[in-house]
């Protein structure tokens, strides 16, 4: 991979993974006037019941909820491999070697993970919930800010993944 695709790749993975990071991690996943609930947490106010908290079930989570864990999880984690690899590769440079066909599957993978838990996420919460983009419209619940970065992240993955996979053709 030429060092302007590269250096275009790695700047394009590093956003990538901060959004994936961002949205994996806050509790603005769908909103309503006075509360906010995420994929680890359910805020009212200033105060907030995270997944983990002793007083706190996972089984009390919707099973749509927990899917959608996993597979941000999964999504994070292939993001994460897929940096440390292009990292590595930059850093090394090693002339036999062809990372980016690797860095573009592992991206494929972290967009279809992190685009498939964004729509169970999103329909689901759109028919029980009856979340929508706005609280006009009858809505009592809207996707909040992190649930819109968790899609621009498998935007950005799949982009990623078309400029690893496009040089990696082009060194062929």
């Amino acid at each position: 991979m030429n060092s302007c695709a590269a250096i275009s790749g790695l700047i394009m993975l590093v956003v990538t993974n901060l959004a994936a990071i961002v949205s994996f991690a806050t509790p603005y996943w769908r909103e309503q006037t006075s509360s906010t609930e995420g994929l680890w947490a359910t805020c009212h106010g200033t105060q907030c019941q995270w997944v983990f908290d002793n007083n706190k079930d996972l089984a009390e989570s919707n099973d749509y909820i927990i899917a959608t864990q996993g597979l941000m999880s999964v999504g994070l984690t292939v993001c994460l491999i897929a940096l440390l690899v292009s990292t590595l590769a930059l850093c090394c440079q090693c002339n036999s070697c062809n990372y980016t066909g690797f860095v573009a599957g592992l991206m494929i993978t972290a967009f279809l993970s992190i685009g498939i838990a964004v729509a169970v996420y999103g329909i689901k919460s759109s028919k029980e919930k009856k979340a929508g983009i706005s609280f006009d419209n009858g809505h009592d619940f809207r996707f909040g800010w992190s649930f819109w970065v968790g899609a621009g992240a498998a935007i950005m993955a799949l982009l990623t993944s078309l400029l690893y996979g496009c040089s990696s053709k082009k060194e062929d």
